[in-house]
């Protein structure tokens, strides 16, 4: 027998007040009363799945603890079978899922042939129990719904207006089920109804009236039928294998819908992920881009004498080895090089006094012209100079006139030299001979700085006289110009390498004859490069505190602003990745609770068989991490197949 006393139902008005009512075995109990009354609310206080506790609920002479969601759902679970006025399944799963379900919430292995036979007894043992019950009738519908409580072999049933939308017959068919499961197997049957026809033919009849549980309709005596109490914590404990199987059959409903959300969902994410991979690509390809058309080149210089600029090599001091050591030491060079130039100027020569007259003779096919450079002011011919120049500027990218020659020791010429020259394209060969200056050692003396007079101590070249024939094979540009010296811009730059050649087969091959002091020949400047152009400002950070006497420079060269687009480039890209993923994130969270709300009766109808609180929230959330799987998944193949494409695409192009 099940008792509920002290029983108070009030929501905007009171409707029921200190009602009690006794449930017997072997019988159908009817609820009567006015709509409105109370009958589906006394009918959730009995099948506890109402959120009052403000009553005594005793269940085969065991009170109930209410407040105790794990004591409620195992009674539940296998104790009460509830059927609802209408949505009674769950319409992702076919009947026969469905039967097994209720079995499977109430910790019964239930075979196929125990659901054919609830079928058979619910008289529907014609239908194919692999339909969907959409495909199904209202009575056979109601017909299948009593199989699944039948499935849980429980004591109480409870029927919330269970042929309310039914015909005559149907009605009559639901009502004959019922007397056989409380007649012929002594299970307690609930039924809320207001059709006179229905209880009519219960048992016994209770009367919601006047705020009043009234009994109108059997006896109210001894009929409990004594049992052993029972362990009610012993709860059945769903297994991981129940959720995730669920999720599976019940994502079958609106699958195409479903499909299409995660598909795009997962293309929303993969286009964020492969627009962050790309912008993280294009930060380190501009990075690259930075490196390949910036300044990365740095130009260290011993300068003792306050020159006007420190670009000019003239008067210096030597760099010793030791100190050149150390600044190839520095972690953010890449490479250096010494600096020296050949210069149409001369400072005390072996067996000559200072010149300062030089010549180049131009060959043009046949045509030989003879051009003389002699130092005074405001002379366009008044000193040329030849100049270094190192793989690592690519002065190849800044030619307005070249040749197709592939060779490596390729000799350019400054725009200003090559007009003063007349050598205006390349369109015929073009020869220079050229007299110039190598040094060959050094004569330490001391310059005077007016005029505060302070003496500096300083290096000058001791230089032999040579004649170099050189092919012309680019004309640069006119923004290429002489930022080393004072030695101008009439300029013919030649290949690093192939000037240290000349240098040291100069140095070897001479034989020094002068009343001079003199030392081995050192540079007095560095070329530098960093490996990155934002190890600049760090390069030349470390060169200061080598040597107190050296100065480093590096030209044209804004790193604060290139190092702000990239900012700006990485902010931007990070800012539209997250704006997307925020986007998708409310989408999908909008579409899911929508979704949810569709399934409150499929969530009714699983806590009245007897998921708890925690096991509800378990199955939405193995939902959720499937579907997040799946977008996972998807977002990923998809990511890599188009980072795939593209990277095939940026290598086809480069």
């Amino acid at each position: 027998m099940i008792e509920l006393r002290n029983v108070n139902i009030e929501f905007d008005k009171k409707l029921i007040e200190d009602g009690t009512i006794k449930i017997y075995d072997g019988k159908i109990t009817a609820i009567i009363g006015e709509s409105g009354s109370g009958k589906t609310s006394l009918l959730y206080l009995l099948g506890l799945i109402s959120s009052n506790h403000r009553y005594l609920y005793s269940f085969d002479d065991v009170t109930l603890d209410l407040s105790n969601d794990f004591e409620m759902s195992r009674i539940r679970k296998q104790k009460i079978g509830y059927i609802f006025q209408d949505n009674n399944l769950v319409e992702n799963l076919t009947i026969f899922e469905n039967i097994r379900l209720s079995a499977t919430i109430a910790g019964i292995n239930i075979t196929d042939k125990e659901i054919k036979s609830y079928l058979e007894f619910v008289e529907l043992g014609y239908i194919d129990s692999n339909h969907y019950p959409r495909k199904l009738s209202g009575g056979e519908r109601q017909r299948v719904a009593i199989a699944c409580a039948l499935a849980k072999q429980p004591e109480l049933i409870l029927a919330d207006e269970p042929t309310s939308a039914l015909d005559t017959v149907n009605s009559e068919i639901i009502m004959g089920i019922f007397k056989k499961i409380a007649h012929k197997d002594k299970k307690k049957i609930v039924i809320a109804t207001h059709n006179d026809r229905i209880y009519n033919e219960a048992d016994v009849i209770y009367e919601i009236k006047n705020n009043k549980i009234q009994l109108v309709k059997g006896e109210s005596s001894n009929e409990s039928s004594k049992k052993e109490p029972e362990d009610y914590d012993n709860n059945v404990k769903l297994t991981p294998r129940f959720y995730f199987d669920y999720a599976i059959k019940t994502s079958r409903k609106g699958r195409f819908a479903k499909n299409l959300m995660i598909v795009l969902s997962a293309i929303a994410i993969a286009f964020s992920s492969v627009m962050y991979n790309f912008g993280d690509t294009f930060v380190k390809e501009q990075e690259k881009l930075m490196d390949a058309i910036s300044d990365k080149e740095i130009f260290v210089v011993n300068m003792t004498a306050p020159l006007n600029t420190i670009l000019d090599i003239d008067e210096n001091l030597s760099i010793q080895d030791k100190d050149a050591e150390l600044l190839r030491n520095i972690s953010y060079v890449d490479t250096i090089y010494p600096y020296f130039e050949f210069r149409s100027i001369g400072y005390p020569l072996i067996n000559e006094t200072e010149a300062s007259e030089g010549y180049i003779v131009v060959s043009k096919g046949q045509k030989e012209e003879k051009y003389t450079f002699a130092e005074s002011k405001d002379n366009p011919y008044d000193k040329y100079v030849i100049i270094p120049y190192y793989p690592e500027q690519n002065l190849e990218r800044r030619l307005k006139e070249k040749l197709s020659d592939e060779s490596s020791d390729k000799v350019y010429i400054s725009s200003q030299l090559a007009q003063l020259l007349g050598i205006e394209n390349l369109k015929e060969s073009v020869s220079l001979r050229v007299l110039t200056y190598v040094p060959i050692a050094q004569h330490e003396t001391q310059m005077t700085v007016r005029p505060e007079g302070i003496v500096y101590e300083i290096d000058i070249d001791l230089s032999k006289v040579v004649e170099l024939d050189l092919k012309i094979e680019g004309i640069l540009d006119e923004s290429v110009r002489n930022r080393y010296s004072n030695s101008g811009n009439n300029a013919i730059y030649v290949p690093y390498h192939k000037m240290q050649m000349i240098l040291t087969q100069t140095q070897n091959s001479a034989t020094i004859d002068t009343n001079l002091e003199y030392i081995e020949w050192r540079p007095s400047a560095f070329v530098v490069f960093a490996k990155s152009y934002n190890d600049v400002g760090l390069v030349i950070e470390r060169v200061s505190s080598i040597n107190p006497n050296f100065r480093a420079v590096s030209e044209y060269q804004d790193i604060e602003s290139m190092n702000a687009i990239v900012k700006n480039t990485r902010e931007i890209g990070l800012v539209i990745v997250i704006v997307i993923l925020i986007i998708i994130f409310l989408l999908m969270s909008i579409i899911h609770m929508n979704h949810i709300l569709d399934r409150k009766y499929e969530i009714s109808l699983l806590k009245a068989n007897g998921l708890t609180k925690i096991e509800l929230t378990k199955l939405v959330s193995v939902e959720s991490l499937r579907h997040v799987f799946l977008v996972s998944l998807i977002s990923s193949v998809i990511s890599l197949v188009v980072t795939k494409v593209m990277n095939l695409l940026f290598e086809e192009i480069a």
